[in-house]
């Protein structure tokens, strides 16, 4: 009898040695299973004694967990609080940003506006740039005027301060040819008034003998002074030197326009007599001189130049 070919003993052939095949691999990865395990129970081996430490923190951890629910529980009624405090803020805001919404199509209009007046001043630049460009022709021909009288403007206000000083002199002029005037029918016979009353009043010839020096013979003031400008330096230092209660003294001749200050200084002796150091402060044209003199007065009253 002849056996016939069985399929499934072959099959079942075949699955027992890929199971042999497989038993024979596994075999080979079993050292090192065995390796991974004693290396997990070296690692269990060292870490099982601090599971009692991790256990610990962990109850840590659940007491400080529990503490902040207590703490967010208990703030939460405050937080919440604040939020419904702060909704009608909010509602405000909204409300405000809904009508700033509503107002931004007249701003754009404005802005419109605005640009639309930017556009015609731009058209009207070269205008105002040529009314500009006249006034700084204006103002250049301007300060050449004021650069060109300024030299004059300076001429006068030194014509006015000087006037500004002169004006007491000229009123205490007047007011004694006014009150010679007056007494010169009196006093005529007595030396003391003589001669014209056109602002000048000569001095009596006694005086005017003890003034002769008060403009040294080699000054410029003696060569550029005139007779009338020595006659009102005399009068007026005449005056000055009998009134204790004035220092400076001013003259002027409106005829030659010279002019000029007389100061009084320091008081000393010579001889037995009361002197004083007086300076004038002589002006003839553009130019100025200064002279000093020392004035004594004698046992009759009256002042010479020493």
């Amino acid at each position: 009898m002849v056996k016939q070919f069985s399929y499934s003993q072959a099959l079942l052939a075949l699955a027992i040695a890929l199971l042999a095949l497989s038993l024979f691999k596994f075999t080979m990865h079993v050292p090192a299973i065995i390796s991974a395990i004693e290396k997990t129970t070296t690692t269990v081996d060292l870490v099982s004694p601090k599971v009692d430490d991790i256990v610990s923190e962990v109850a840590l951890v659940r007491i400080e967990v529990s503490k902040v629910r207590n703490l967010v529980s208990q703030q939460t009624p405050a937080i919440l609080s604040q939020v419904e405090a702060t909704l009608p803020v909010v509602q405000q805001v909204i409300v405000e940003s809904e009508y700033y919404s509503r107002q931004l199509p007249r701003l754009l209009d404005q802005i419109a506006n605005i640009e639309q007046q930017v556009e015609e001043l731009q058209a009207s630049m070269p205008a105002i740039l040529k009314r500009v460009d006249d006034v700084v022709i204006t103002t250049n021909n301007t300060t050449e005027e004021v650069a060109r009288w300024r030299p004059h403007s300076t001429h006068y206000l030194k014509e006015i301060e000087l006037s500004r000083e002169y004006i007491p002199e000229y009123l205490s002029r007047i007011e004694n040819t006014v009150a010679d005037a007056k007494t010169v029918g009196s006093e005529a016979s007595s030396g003391l008034v003589s001669g014209f009353f056109k602002g000048v009043i000569n001095l009596p010839f006694e005086v005017v003998s003890g003034l002769t020096g008060i403009v040294d013979a080699d000054s410029r003031s003696a060569k550029y002074l005139t007779a009338r400008d020595i006659a009102l330096m005399q009068e007026k230092v005449v005056a000055l030197l009998n009134d204790s209660n004035q220092t400076k003294s001013v003259w002027q001749n409106v005829e030659s326009g010279n002019r000029g200050t007389i100061i009084k200084g320091k008081k000393t002796t010579k001889n037995k007599q009361q002197c004083l150091m007086v300076t004038f402060n002589n002006s003839f044209g553009d130019e100025k001189e200064t002279l000093k003199e020392l004035m004594c007065i004698n046992d009759k009253g009256l002042w010479k130049v020493i």
